[in-house]
């Protein structure tokens, strides 16, 4: 046999992929900072100043009730006044602690990577370490709003849970039942940061789900009364945005953005912290967008009490899921591309996974997005041709992998493998 290729080599070394995820880290910092030359770079780091000024209100054990800004799980509240408590300045206390969620994330996938390989669950090093390559590089791909957003913290136990589910039971845990309730009470942290994560329990295996919704509500409840006892307001975030709209920068409001463009002069008002689409029509179509997701949502769910997709990869189910909520959201922040990234990352961990057309078609429109936000904000709220058009691409590429991962899922469906070999593929999902 010939010697592995240097590419090969340098892809399986996990040095290597610790000092790329550095080198690209100190390259974020310093376009959020200003240190590197980045267009409007710094502009990204206003919604961090905000996190600051709710850091000061939720150290003294109030939430910021009746700020319409205000759009985060009790959770979150918690991370916001850490900040607040590890030194003067809570702007970079803030950005330290994400930068800390980050390298969790990396130190997982390196682990699971490592693990997965000697269990045989990958053929090479750097097929296992392809995981932590894809979040090094995703979070690249993202852009100065990784590090300026607090989106890679929810990330950080969605991923955990995945991989939890997605290992052979051996490399995480001898009992899998432990397992499902460790990725349950994970997905329930995430949720707590940022509802997100509560959809990922449709990707545990049917005779899995029991566990992991008994680790879900459990820590889902301990998180809760722990947080409503620490501060008041915990679950204002329930009643705020009510009204909202469609934020111009949603999947659903890009028809309206599209003719912005042709000089139709489509409103536009400044709302919830984001900019909408000012016009009476898009209350009632973000709610018939959202009430669509949930459709295609509940069929998923619906499947998976059917054990109609057992044989397909946790990750896959994950990813469409998550991908399905996004293009049906009323919003499409520039910091959705976290999520997107950490999960789509999780795939490159199962040789079972059918969505890497999906993840390649996700990886210009990430990259589009940064070029929109924050360098191009400006010219897309205002019509201007090019950023509507590279708005249009991120659309486009973002609704196609929506298609070819739902369509991963609803194949697995109609088409089941037999029984000796689904079973085989339940044992190594814990099932």
């Amino acid at each position: 046999m010939s010697s592995p290729s240097l590419l090969a080599r340098v892809g399986g070394s996990p040095t290597v992929v610790i000092l790329a995820w550095l080198l690209t880290r100190a390259v974020l910092v310093g376009a959020a900072t200003g240190a590197v030359p980045y267009p409007d770079g710094p502009l990204v780091i206003n919604d961090v100043k905000l996190y600051a000024e709710w850091s000061d209100l939720l150290v003294t054990g109030r939430f910021p009730t009746g700020d319409d800004m205000w759009q985060y799980p009790p959770a979150a509240g918690v991370a916001f006044a850490l900040a607040a408590l590890l030194g003067p300045n809570p702007v970079a206390a803030f950005v330290g602690i994400v930068l800390a969620a980050d390298a969790a994330i990396l130190a997982v996938l390196l682990v699971a990577g490592r693990r997965a390989c000697r269990q045989g669950a990958v053929g090479s090093a750097s097929a296992g370490y392809a995981s932590a390559w894809a979040w090094v590089i995703g979070g690249l791909l993202v852009g100065p709003v990784l590090i300026a957003r607090f989106d890679v913290l929810p990330t950080l136990f969605a991923v955990i849970g995945l991989v939890l589910l997605t290992l052979p039971a051996t490399t995480v845990a001898r009992r899998p039942p432990w397992r499902s309730l460790g990725a349950g009470a994970a997905f329930a942290v995430g949720a707590l940061l940022k509802v997100w994560p509560a959809l990922l329990v449709v990707a545990v295996p049917r005779r899995s789900l029991p566990a992991a919704l008994a680790g879900f509500v459990a820590t889902a409840a301990v998180v809760l009364v722990g947080v409503t006892i620490w501060a008041d307001g915990a679950i204002s975030f329930l009643g705020e945005q009510g009204a909202r709209g469609l934020q111009i920068e949603s999947v659903g409001a890009w028809p309206f953005m599209v003719a912005n463009a042709f000089a139709f002069d489509v409103p536009t008002e400044f709302r919830y912290g984001a900019m909408e689409v000012d016009l009476p029509i898009t209350i009632p179509l973000g709610l018939a967008i959202t009430l669509a997701g949930f459709a295609v949502l509940g069929a998923f769910v619906i499947l998976r009490l059917l054990g109609r997709i057992e044989d397909v990869a946790p990750c896959d189910v994950a990813l469409a899921a998550l991908l399905v909520s996004v293009v049906t959201s009323r919003v499409l922040s520039p910091q959705y591309s976290v999520w997107i990234v950490g999960v789509a990352a999780v795939t490159f961990l199962d040789p079972r996974s059918r969505t890497r057309r999906a993840v390649w078609l996700l990886v210009p429109s990430i990259l589009v997005t940064q070029v929109i936000y924050p360098f191009g904000y400006g010219s897309f709220t205002n019509g201007a041709w090019w950023a509507v058009a590279l708005q249009s691409v991120r659309v486009i590429l973002l609704l196609a992998a929506t298609a070819v991962s739902v369509g991963v899922v609803l194949r697995g469906a109609r088409n089941p493998r037999p029984a000796p070999q689904r079973s085989a593929a339940a044992a190594s999902d814990g099932s």
